[in-house]
């Protein structure tokens, strides 16, 4: 005859379910997330943003080239003068050879 053994023991111990463990994860995350947002849109963030993109409209007069629009720029901001041609370039969308037609707008970042 075959003898079967009892043993008393108590209750598994509960173990936490997978998705509390996600859950938290992800609220984790969100958190950060609403951090960052609220970080990025404060008056203070955009205050320095409009204060560092300062820019100023000069209307092409005829005979006017890019050198004479830049030369008081660079002068003003302590810039070599080809740096603030080329930022005209850039800016303003000109061909290679700077062609200026009389009452274009030029826009100029300091």
């Amino acid at each position: 005859m075959k003898t079967m053994k009892i043993y008393e023991h108590g209750p598994e111990p509960k173990r936490k379910p997978k998705f509390q463990v996600v859950r938290a994860g992800l609220a984790l995350v969100a958190a950060f997330g609403i951090g960052l947002y609220i970080g990025s849109t404060t008056p203070w963030s955009q205050a320095e943003t409009v204060a560092n993109d300062t820019a100023a409209v000069h209307v092409v007069e005829p005979g006017e080239t890019v050198w004479d629009i830049a030369r008081p720029v660079a002068d003003a901001q302590g810039m070599d003068i080809r740096e603030v041609v080329y930022q005209l370039e850039i800016n303003n969308n000109l061909d290679d050879e700077c062609t200026l037609r009389p009452g274009q707008r030029l826009i100029i970042r300091y």
